[in-house]
């Protein structure tokens, strides 16, 4: 029951960071704001990509891999 009211925990925080913020954020930015690690917000962001209540696009820099910025759509 604790593990389940955790992760109920973490999805509503991740949610509500991602409706008030009115841009799109990273997965590190919404970790840093609701203190989760940056794995765990971004499995609860790809969540919400795939059932439709969040858009992911993609940032490309001058190198590396491009940065995943998510947006509620909700």
């Amino acid at each position: 029951v604790l593990v389940m009211l955790l992760v109920l925990a973490g999805y509503l925080l991740v949610q509500e960071a991602l409706r008030s913020s009115g841009a799109t954020l990273s997965a590190t930015e919404v970790a840093e704001v609701v203190g989760l690690s940056r794995v765990s917000a971004r499995r609860y962001l790809e969540h919400f990509v795939t059932t439709a209540q969040a858009d992911v696009r993609l940032r490309y820099g001058s190198t590396g891999r491009p940065e995943r910025r998510y947006r509620w759509v909700g």
